[in-house]
């Protein structure tokens, strides 16, 4: 049974549909759903710069961080929302992005855990191998990659 479903996103498409089967999966099984976005210690590309420019955020880097992570989070609430669902519980990780999913799903219980195939950096899955590839080595819960 499906009681609990943990959505990894970071605002990719492949992410985005990861986020609109979760939806869908959590009305099937009338489950909770949880969304978490891990902050990554890379370069800010440069859309996500003005963006946070806009919104006077300052020199904080992790403020800069925390806000993106927060706009993705509201964005795969109105997906969600979009499916007639509801997201349980939004959350930030702040280490390795397969190792903080990961550890998110065992402590919360979570049932199933849902990642797109590819995220944002394409180079740097070329050369370290994909989250999604990690999560589902790493991680004890079942994992559903989406394309």
């Amino acid at each position: 049974m499906i009681d609990k479903i943990l959505v990894a996103t970071d605002g990719s498409a492949s992410s985005n549909r990861a986020v609109e089967l979760a939806a869908d999966l959590a009305n099937v099984h009338n489950a909770s759903l949880h969304a978490i976005n891990v902050i990554r210690q890379i370069q800010i590309p440069p859309d996500m710069q003005n963006m946070a420019r806009v919104e006077s955020l300052g020199e904080n880097r992790l403020s800069v961080l925390e806000f993106i992570a927060n706009q993705i989070l509201d964005d795969a609430e109105s997906r969600v929302q979009a499916k007639g669902a509801t997201l349980a519980k939004k959350s930030i990780g702040h280490e390795d992005p397969a190792t903080s999913i990961s550890k998110y799903a065992v402590k919360h219980g979570m049932d199933l855990v849902i990642v797109g195939t590819r995220g944002l950096n394409k180079v740097e899955a070329l050369l370290m191998g994909s989250v999604s590839r990690k999560v589902a080595e790493i991680c004890k819960v079942n994992c559903l990659i989406v394309r």
